[in-house]
């Protein structure tokens, strides 16, 4: 169940960011070195920051873009990201920007927000590098095996930033994963938003 006071203690804030037909997304290996993470670009609320200073500092140092946020028609809950369960809490937060996604587990705590940008995001030197997806993409990448050299011969974007090895297997993050379930449940916020039906908040 929700508890209201998970707010105070959000651990990480990120956003979904759409340029002009794509969300961008970082890609780079995991742990193990032998496959390809995408994930959302975002990470940790610094003591004294607010989730909005933190989410702009973190895309900042990222991409070296600044986003508009927009606010969410609704904020889903989620106990973790494994639970495939996830329910509607809009109506007990009040927040000037509602984010798309609170996830609170014992391990963490999180917000997604929706964003989009009019400048073309560039790989800090800390990243491997950005993906743009479609929602084809999306919807390929979540549910076939794919190399990064498949999605590009398949004509998608990517900006690289260090070496990569382009034949490894790449595989989506929790966030990339729940926006495809949203897909898979036809869920409206979501489709709207890939497809850039909502406008500057």
């Amino acid at each position: 169940m929700f508890d209201i006071n998970l707010l105070n203690t959000l651990k990480t804030v990120g956003a979904f960011i759409r340029y002009q037909d794509t969300l961008v997304f970082m890609i780079g290996p995991d742990s193990s070195g032998e496959k390809l993470g995408i994930v959302r670009l975002g990470g940790h609320v610094e003591q004294g920051e607010s989730l909005l200073q933190a989410l702009e500092r973190e895309i900042k140092e990222e991409c070296s873009i600044e986003v508009k946020l927009i606010d969410a028609p609704c904020i889903l809950y989620k106990s973790s990201w494994e639970d495939s369960d996830y329910f509607d809490i809009s109506d007990l937060i009040n927040w000037n920007v509602k984010p798309l996604v609170i996830k609170k587990d014992k391990l963490s705590s999180t917000a997604v927000f929706l964003s989009y940008t009019e400048e073309e995001p560039k790989p800090s030197s800390e990243a491997y590098g950005l993906v743009f997806l479609k929602d084809k993409d999306i919807i390929n990448i979540c549910s076939n095996r794919l190399t990064l050299r498949d999605f590009i011969d398949g004509g998608g974007k990517f900006i690289r930033q260090k070496e990569i090895n382009y034949d490894m297997e790449m595989y989506a993050g929790v966030h990339l994963s729940f926006l495809y379930k949203l897909l898979e449940d036809k869920n409206e916020v979501a489709i709207k938003y890939i497809k850039g039906d909502y406008n500057e908040r």
